[in-house]
């Protein structure tokens, strides 16, 4: 795969912990960084998709929780059960 370069400024001390962690892996702080920036990048991407998929099934009228009763269920002890859709 093709490379390019990328400049960035980060925190000294993530710096040192990057380069701390490069070490333990054997590798390069510039491959660790390219690793994590790829993670988030298919993370926000993945989310993205997810989100636009969400969306498309409200707008065919597929079942929906409401927002408060997701709310309460996260907010809740572990043992509640998942809230039922509004249909």
């Amino acid at each position: 795969m093709a490379t390019t370069s990328f400049t960035t400024r980060i925190d000294s001390e993530l710096k040192t912990q990057l380069d701390r962690i490069a070490r333990f892996e054997d590798r390069s702080a510039s491959y660790m960084a390219n690793q994590a920036i790829r993670a988030f990048v298919e993370e926000r991407l993945a989310t993205r998709d997810l989100l636009e998929t969400g969306l498309a099934l409200v707008d065919q009228g597929a079942p929906s929780l409401a927002a408060n009763a997701v709310h309460d269920w996260l907010r809740a002890d572990d043992d509640r059960s998942f809230p039922k859709h509004d249909g």
